[in-house]
């Protein structure tokens, strides 16, 4: 199987735009170069790990949520089909125009794209997985409509989580560690009977809790790499900590750009997949190596 990650690195004049979130809203001006140099130490982090990364790059210099590819959509595999690619419908007026260039990059690659047609979903960033069962969110930026629209495409279980502010998207309330078979969970950011649903299905003792001030330090928003947590440096000691004691090593990474000014942290930068080699292709210039190399012939 592939380990592939969708991501789309900040342009030379990336700026914040939107300021949609509790970091961004307060946040100084951010720094272009400094912002493209977090994004490929990540992107190549991954890769050296075996995963594969495949990268577009802004269009335009007024799409700048692009890098937070959580959003650009979603990939469901497939027996003996190509892969669907969910897209995205997003809540921010400044995203929308994202849609039609991450579909144009799912064409390519030989993945069947997906308009909902209605609602709105944000994609990978309201998706997890844990223990065979899809966790769909919805409640803040994603509605009722839209993660139901979604669904239909889920195979198996799924279960509905609604959410509360200030988490806006699943991945600030909770984190599957699977290495470890156990999640992060905010119960703060959900409803009481979201967060009861979990306990039934899951079992208490697999719940790891975290408080609301601590996801707002991406206690939740690492990305798992098998025993691996890929990290942004904020997040809280305790719950590296608590990570670590599951036995699995955290990996920090420093992103004041992208993650303590724009708001998102390492897992915001991705929309990941596990997919059969073959039921996809990349095309040459979307590799990272490729990527890469024009942005520092940029600068």
């Amino acid at each position: 199987m592939i380990d592939l990650f969708l991501m789309s690195p900040p342009g030379p004049t990336w700026a914040l735009r939107g300021r949609a979130n509790f970091r961004s809203q307060g946040a100084g001006q951010v720094d272009a170069r400094a912002a493209r140099q977090e994004w490929l130490g990540f992107a190549r982090a991954l890769e050296s790990r075996g995963a594969m990364v495949v990268a577009l790059p802004s269009p335009s210099a007024e799409l700048t949520g692009m890098p937070y590819a959580a959003e650009s959509g979603h990939i469901l595999a497939r027996k003996g089909a190509a892969p669907l690619f969910l897209l995205p419908r997003m809540f921010s007026a400044h995203r929308q125009g994202e849609q039609a260039h991450w579909s144009g990059l799912a064409q390519r690659m030989g993945l069947e794209v997906v308009d909902l047609g209605v609602g709105i979903w944000e994609a990978h960033g309201d998706v997890a997985t844990f223990d065979g069962a899809t966790l769909l969110f919805h409640g803040v930026r994603t509605n009722l409509e839209g993660m139901e629209a979604a669904a239909r495409y889920f195979p198996g279980e799924v279960l509905r989580i609604e959410l509360r502010e200030p988490a806006f998207h699943g991945n600030m309330a909770l984190l599957p560690l699977p290495a470890v078979d156990r999640m992060l969970v905010c119960a703060e950011v959900m409803t009481p009977a979201s967060h009861a649903l979990l306990e039934q299905r899951f079992g208490r003792e697999r719940l790891l809790p975290v408080t609301g001030e601590e996801i707002r330090r991406y206690a939740t928003n690492g990305l798992p790499f098998g025993r691996e947590l890929l990290a942004p440096s904020v997040v809280p000691e305790r719950v590296r900590a608590l990570v670590e004691a599951q036995g699995m090593r955290v990996i920090p990474f420093v992103m004041r750009e992208l993650c303590e000014k724009g708001g998102g942290a390492s897992r915001c930068l991705v929309s990941q997949a596990r997919l059969e080699p073959g039921s996809f292709t990349v095309p040459e210039e979307h590799r990272l190596s490729a990527v890469a190399a024009r942005m520092e012939a940029e600068g």
